[in-house]
């Protein structure tokens, strides 16, 4: 008999299955404790906005019909508030639906996919499953005086090269909690190639600071190789 998992392309053959946290309430059965906090899952611990329970509560009487597949009223909703273009604006299940959206449109195994060396694990995960090069870059060392375990624009820099179609950067990153300064940052994106897809991965944006939020969505204005992708998480 076949075993169709040997049908599969190579780089997802290659794939280790991913594992999520327990379910609380199934850890505080297993360990017997009771009033356990979730650190893992990316949990908002303020709890879903009343404007959002609201909204649920309001569509429910129609949800025996097909959602929208464009997502119109969103993506212009989007538009509006970052002032791009609708067409600008791509949804998807998660931004790490929206990443494996852009892995598959852009590389493939002749190509190549920067990323930090302790970044989101999605970047290695679609660059893997299209059998794509990685070229990781070392992140900062644990060491450092700021940024422990966070990315090294100069050391990914250096790793670009005639097969890079796509740099992954995590801003603030996931997991270390590192971020970059807006200027090193833009300086990067400016120097790097027109021909190379900056991803710039903004998960978490909006608990940054003020002071220390880049303005991509001027960005975006600016570098035509350059992708943002935020979330809802």
């Amino acid at each position: 008999m076949t075993n169709f998992k040997n049908l599969a392309v190579p780089g997802v053959q290659l794939l280790k299955p991913y594992i999520p946290g327990k379910p609380i309430d199934e850890l505080e059965r297993e360990l017997g404790i009771k009033n356990s906090i979730k650190l893992a899952s990316n949990e908002n611990p303020l709890g879903p906005s009343p404007k959002a329970l609201a909204a649920a509560q309001a569509v429910m009487a129609n949800i025996h019909h097909y959602p929208d597949g464009s997502g119109h009223k969103l993506v212009q909703a989007l538009a509006d508030k970052h002032g791009v273009d609708s067409r600008c604006i791509t949804l998807g299940n998660g931004s790490n639906d929206v990443l494996e959206i852009i892995a598959r449109s852009f590389l493939a195994s002749c190509n190549g996919a920067v990323y930090s060396e302790y970044a989101f694990a999605v970047y290695p995960i679609v660059t893997q499953a299209i059998g794509a090069e990685h070229q990781v870059a070392a992140a900062f060392p644990k060491d450092h005086p700021t940024m422990p375990y966070g990315h090294d624009l100069d050391a990914m820099a250096r790793k670009i090269n005639t097969a890079t179609k796509l740099v992954f950067i995590a801003n603030p990153n996931n997991p270390t909690g590192t971020w970059l300064d807006a200027d090193e940052l833009e300086t990067f994106i400016k120097n790097v190639d027109k021909n190379v897809l900056v991803v710039l991965d903004e998960a978490y944006y909006e608990y940054m600071p003020d002071d220390l939020q880049p303005n991509t969505d001027q960005w975006l204005q600016q570098y035509p190789n350059l992708i943002v992708t935020r979330t809802f998480s």
